[in-house]
């Protein structure tokens, strides 16, 4: 059977069903209506939805039939008017059985649980209902490496450690997201230890120092408003009457229209995602692998300015530590430093602000709640789906992200966590690189390189010249008076007079009249001997 694209919505007497089922005829649509369930069949498409709150057919309800487009409108009455039908669009929770939605909203219950007395079985019901609060900086006790199995294929990874034997083959694929040596036999503190070892051989502090000091292309994207943050402005906008404490109980409602509605696309991709129920073992683990796998996702987008790019999914997977590592992590520092070291070592663009932003952007996307991380769950996938290698995270990871987000995860615990991440402090001697004693050597570069600059940029100012080369020397200097000191001119000047008085004197006839002249004065020496200057003089 095939499960129709539909939509819901409601008002406070009825629940509105729209279902496409095209190619269909009228006389063979039948409709079933059962306490809080309805039930659609025409051959061959067939769906049941099971609603929080309970509906009747009466005489308001009707149903009709488009031949042209397909649609079928439905309308069901509220058994109770006025009652508030939550998470209609989260179409993976609708779709669920009744023993589906009991076991969501019983997540602390196991599947199997031997009671000893009634005091017993009413104690555990009243914890079963009891929602977690988290203490996110009490790490947890792990495993010791030897009791963990390192038979080939024993070894799990992927969402709530629940896969095995998917990565069997990695390295025989053009993964270049994996990191790990052997996903199939190496323990979960192997990994860590792994992970550790390959930032440190990545991280280049030359790298670092350039883009700390270069920093004009990074500027830009530290000063992005990233959508999350937009839409908790607005968001905030609608409550800005509200107290700064009622502000952080109103942050799961539903966002205005233009935030919160699923596009047509991802309401497809919601009905394809299998029908799971999850028994969740390590559920803090759960919640701290989502910030690292968002963190990658928010620090991808605000490097392309929310425009994702053809490396964007290797850019994600090498920056999240539970892809390219198979990680499940204990605390939420844990998780920061792992996310700030990756962040500084792999992406284009590597700047301690720029990490800071895209930690705040997780934090909002936590405060504007779970239709928010859906929305960025179902991106994520739609990358990943892309990719004829990646896909394979989407099985591990993002497909029972996106349905756990729909049926089991906690608006409370989500709420803790966006606080926890919003008050966040990070240092970064954490991080284990010497980060300040590369910034204070890169400033002191930066500082001699000006230095030098501002001594050697402009050239030396000489006597004959201002900016311009001096003009060469004339061949022929005409010289003046030999009695008479004349002041001396350019070269061009000298130049202009020698063209003049070559043309305006005849220099031949004044030979013979300073030869007579020697002669009949007896007195005067040898005109080798005479110390004055010729007329013209020939330069060489």
């Amino acid at each position: 059977m095939i499960t129709p694209r539909f939509s819901v919505r409601q008002d406070d007497a009825s629940v509105y069903v729209t279902i496409h089922a095209p190619h269909v005829r009228a006389q063979t649509i039948e409709f079933d209506v059962d306490d809080d369930q309805f039930k659609f069949f025409a051959s061959p498409y067939y769906l049941r939805l099971t609603f929080p709150g309970k509906i009747v057919e009466d005489q308001a309800s009707t149903a009709s039939f488009d031949a042209a487009t397909g649609d079928i409108a439905v309308t069901l009455s509220k058994q109770t008017p006025g009652e508030e039908f939550a998470n209609l669009d989260l179409l993976t929770s609708l779709l669920a059985t009744r023993r589906e939605r009991d076991a969501s909203e019983q997540p602390g219950r196991p599947v199997i649980e031997e009671m000893t007395d009634g005091d017993g079985v009413e104690a555990a019901l009243q914890q079963a209902y009891v929602d977690e609060d988290f203490d996110w900086e009490i790490p947890q006790t792990l495993a010791a490496a030897g009791d963990e199995p390192v038979l080939a294929g024993s070894a799990t990874y992927g969402f709530d450690q629940q896969y095995s034997g998917y990565l069997a083959h990695v390295h025989g694929t053009a993964n270049e997201i994996n990191e790990v040596a052997d996903p199939e036999r190496m323990t979960a503190e192997e990994r860590r230890r792994n992970r550790i070892a390959c930032e440190d051989a990545k991280f280049d502090e030359d790298y670092y120092m350039d883009n700390y000091i270069n920093d004009e292309d990074i500027r830009p994207l530290v000063q992005h408003q990233s959508q999350a943050q937009q839409a908790l402005r607005q968001q905030r906008a609608h409550q800005q009457d509200s107290a700064v404490d009622q502000l952080a109980e109103q942050l799961d409602q539903t966002l205005p229209a233009d935030n919160s509605d699923f596009t047509d696309a991802e309401k497809q991709t919601m009905l394809d995602l299998p029908r799971k129920t999850h028994i969740i073992s390590n559920k803090q683990a759960v919640y701290l692998g989502l910030v690292d796998i968002l963190f990658a996702y928010a620090l991808d987008l605000r490097i392309n300015l929310d425009e994702p790019s053809v490396e964007s999914a290797w850019s994600i997977g090498a920056v999240s530590s539970s892809l390219s590592n198979l990680e499940q992590f204990a605390t939420l520092r844990s998780v920061v430093v792992a996310c700030f070291r990756r962040a500084l070592a792999y992406p284009l663009y590597r700047n301690w602000e720029l990490c800071e932003r895209a930690l705040e952007d997780v934090s909002a996307m936590c405060k504007l709640g779970r239709r928010a991380l859906l929305k960025a769950m179902l991106g994520l996938k739609r990358l990943f789906d892309k990719h004829d290698v990646y896909y394979v995270y989407s099985k591990l990871y993002l497909d029972d992200y996106c349905v756990w987000l729909q049926t089991a995860a906690s608006d409370k615990v989500i709420r803790s966590l966006a606080r926890k991440l919003h008050h966040f402090e990070l240092d970064k001697d954490e991080i284990g690189w010497n980060l300040d004693a590369y910034e204070d050597l890169a400033l002191m570069t930066s500082e001699s390189d000006a230095g030098e600059s501002e001594c050697g940029g402009e050239p030396e100012q000489h006597a004959f010249s201002d900016t311009t080369e001096p003009d060469p020397k004339p061949l022929i200097q005409v010289i003046g008076d030999p009695g008479t000191s004349a002041a001396p001119d350019s070269n061009a000047q000298n130049s202009a007079h020698a063209a003049t008085d070559l043309e305006s004197a005849s220099l031949t006839p004044a030979l013979p009249d300073l030869l007579a002249l020697e002669q009949a004065d007896p007195t005067s020496q040898p005109r080798t001997q005479s110390k004055k200057k010729p007329l013209i003089e020939i330069i060489e």
